[in-house]
């Protein structure tokens, strides 16, 4: 998990990998002893702040023989936000922006599109990326595995020189143009940013 001066402030260290695993892989049931190799820890070290968790609603737990699983309950009044707060601070967003900001000077714009933009990802679910600027795919490629091996998904990205964008744009393709429309996380520049490359400004 990257760290988060901010998570810090708000949760002991244990705390805040558990969350983390739970809340960002929500549909996920995890087995006691498989969260604790995930989190690199052992399952006695977990127990405590798994009760706690449990009992306060933020996780929901379930008994299958001698098997005890958890994962996060989506009808907690606190789940939407505390998502989001990980989502932003320890999870594949800053992931990304973190490894592609290394090449600001090759990238104009890029983004996360799709269902993980619009909050409708599954456990499985790829993490689809546009990115509009002059890196290569050998640029790329490294930074993106990355991520893929620490958060266990798969990122697709789809890239186009800013000619191609600006081109493509221009004659009305539907993919970007639906790209573009819709919801979007940004990773590297802005809305303006977008336009003028769209615009060739």
């Amino acid at each position: 998990m990257r760290k988060s001066p901010l998570l810090d402030a708000l949760f002991p260290a244990i705390r805040q990998e558990l969350l983390a695993a739970t809340l960002l892989s929500s549909d996920k049931w995890w087995y006691l002893s498989e969260l604790a190799s995930h989190l690199k820890t052992s399952p006695s070290s977990l127990q405590r702040e798994l009760d706690s968790l449990t009992e306060s609603g933020i996780l929901e737990r379930k008994q299958d023989g001698r098997r005890t699983y958890y994962r996060a309950r989506k009808d907690s009044p606190v789940f939407d936000d505390l998502r989001a707060l990980f989502s932003k601070t320890a999870g594949i967003v800053p992931a990304l922006r973190a490894e592609l900001i290394r090449f600001r000077d090759k990238i104009h714009w890029g983004a996360i599109y799709g269902s993980f933009a619009r909050s409708e990802e599954g456990a499985e679910s790829d993490v689809d990326v546009l990115i509009v600027g002059d890196i290569s795919s050998a640029d790329l490629f490294p930074a993106l595995r990355r991520v893929e091996r620490q958060f266990g998904r798969e990122v697709n990205v789809k890239r186009y020189s800013e000619k191609e964008f600006r081109d493509k744009m221009r004659d009305g393709d539907h993919f970007l143009r639906s790209v573009v429309k819709g919801k979007l996380v940004s990773l590297i520049g802005s809305p303006d940013e977008l336009e003028e490359a769209a615009l060739g400004t």
